[in-house]
């Protein structure tokens, strides 16, 4: 027992020591952020197909032709197989809430589908086409660029160096240089996300196809980093 007890002292010293060793450091840390726009090239489209019955038979049945009739319109303006998903394909008890309870209300099936098209003159007849058919839900249509990671890839390091040069920046302020990195790490992805953080800036300049009703104006490809450097006396 009394061999248990000092191993465990000596981890936990042993732990705090090192610990202390790291603090003890002069370091600086910065956040570095880069922002790229660019005018879009795609445009990403989610939808969702939805009917409710009162036999699941038919609800089921009539739920399959509304599908194939909105893949047969994409498929008619020509959107890519390889850019066209379904999704989340799914039947069952629909359920309301009346007078203060879950009240069985017949049947529902709902299916998901992604599609991205790059011919933004497509929108006003997507757009159309769809709103015949009441079963369709647009849950949202996004603009995005089709070399974002490439973006994304460049505008990382613009972000890094960005943070060295603040790092720098501070250090000297104070007449000391920074040495090498301690750490360096992105923030969540999620903040990057094209539906999170890109926003389409309308311009009075912007091209807008003829009779579209849109204007891509331009998108931001935002990234951050955090960066630790070693904080070094200048040499006198």
């Amino acid at each position: 027992m009394k061999t248990k007890i000092a191993s465990l002292l000596f981890f936990l010293f042993g732990s705090l020591s090192l610990y202390a060793a790291e603090i003890t450091i002069p370091q600086i840390t910065v956040h570095g952020t880069a922002v790229k726009k660019v005018t879009p090239d795609t445009m990403n489209w989610y939808l969702t197909i939805q009917n409710k019955g009162k036999n699941l038979s038919a609800v089921a049945k009539d739920h399959t032709k509304n599908v194939q009739a909105v893949i047969a319109i994409l498929k008619n303006l020509k959107v890519p197989e390889d850019k066209l998903q379904t999704a989340n394909m799914r039947f069952g008890e629909n359920w309301t809430y009346r007078n203060n309870s879950s009240v069985k209300d017949g049947y529902l099936a709902t299916t998901n589908i992604q599609f991205d098209i790059t011919d933004f003159t497509k929108y006003n007849t997507l757009w159309m086409e769809l709103s015949k058919n009441n079963s369709v839900s647009i849950n949202g249509v996004y603009y995005d660029h089709s070399k974002r990671i490439e973006f994304q890839n460049e505008t990382r390091k613009e972000a890094l160096l960005i943070a060295k040069e603040k790092a720098k920046a501070l250090a000297e302020t104070l007449g000391s240089n920074i040495g090498e990195p301690l750490l360096i790490e992105e923030d969540a992805p999620g903040r990057n996300s094209p539906h999170l953080t890109n926003r389409i800036e309308f311009k009075t300049n912007s091209y807008e196809p003829s009779g579209s009703g849109i204007a891509p104006g331009q998108i931001s490809i935002k990234m951050h980093v955090n960066a630790t450097f070693r904080l070094v006396s200048a040499k006198k």
